[in-house]
């Protein structure tokens, strides 16, 4: 009489380990947006908030190494947190935030090394697993020095060091693209829509692409910029232009968001921390 058979041990659906990733991931997409709606008041700690869980959701997909839409074993793969550098509109410029996820797979990639292809490739697709959402009314990022899109015209008794307060986001530690639709080099920047399918950056123009400021975490969950990124926020007020002018409208109010090179989040309202010289760039 032939034994039973042992059930087998052929692993179905998730591990623990991923199931609770995944959780993690769904909870901070989840605060994210349930933490504030568009347009919504809050201030300064809410708008820390929507930043720091932004990056904190970004990190996690890019610990997962979750690829485009579950497209195939994603190559190259890119995690940013997106902030809108638009001056001709004030109600969203420097006030809008979003995810975005980009990878080539090898049935793209066809007989070149997945590895090898550009961040502004046709082959290489991008999406936005989240629609984007805005930072409370009155606040808004403010741009690194050097950034000639934006005037940043602080308080007539500023008392503060030149160039201090300013955001920094370093080079990346590698060099995704050369063209003009991912600048990597100066303060990293991407021309892309918040679209749901993934889409190549250069077909994106007629789904209304803007210009984004990005932060970028690598597959490891590590920061992928060189030296320090401060995300700092204040409250003030855009008039739309070119260049545009973001008037700072107090001297105390002013947040900041930093992500260390293991890509650890931690928020700050400091004024020695966002004021010191060597954090400028």
């Amino acid at each position: 009489m032939p034994l039973p058979s042992r059930p087998s041990r052929r692993r179905a659906g998730f591990t623990l380990v991923e199931l609770l990733v995944v959780i993690t991931i769904i909870l901070l997409i989840s605060g994210m947006f349930l933490s504030l709606s568009p347009g919504d008041g809050g201030g300064l700690p809410a708008g820390q908030r929507v930043i720091g869980t932004s990056l904190k959701t970004v990190r996690a997909m890019a610990l997962m190494n979750r690829g485009t839409l579950g497209s195939g074993i994603p190559y190259n793969a890119r995690y940013r947190l997106l902030i809108l550098n638009d001056p001709e509109n004030p109600e969203d410029h420097l006030r809008t935030v979003c995810v975005a996820v980009g990878a080539v797979t090898a049935a793209d990639a066809g007989t070149t090394d997945p590895a090898s292809i550009a961040t502004d490739d046709v082959r290489f697709k991008w999406f936005a697993p989240e629609a984007p959402v805005r930072l409370p009314k009155g606040v808004y990022f403010v741009p690194p020095k050097g950034n000639t899109q934006t005037t940043v015209n602080f308080p007539a008794d500023w008392a503060a060091g030149a160039n201090t307060r300013r955001s920094i986001i370093g080079d990346l530690s590698d060099t995704p693209a050369t063209g003009t639709l991912d600048v990597s080099s100066g303060t990293p920047r991407m021309t892309f829509a918040p679209v749901n399918q993934p889409t190549p950056l250069s077909q994106m123009a007629p789904l209304g692409a803007k210009q984004w400021f990005y932060v970028e975490i690598q597959p490891t969950g590590q920061s992928n910029h060189l030296g320090r990124v401060m995300l700092v926020l204040a409250l003030g007020a855009v008039r739309p232009g070119s260049p545009a002018n973001l008037d700072v409208s107090n001297e105390s109010q002013f947040a900041a968001v930093a992500v260390r090179p293991s890509g650890e989040v931690s928020m700050t309202t400091d004024p020695n921390e966002m004021n010191t010289l060597l954090l400028t760039k």
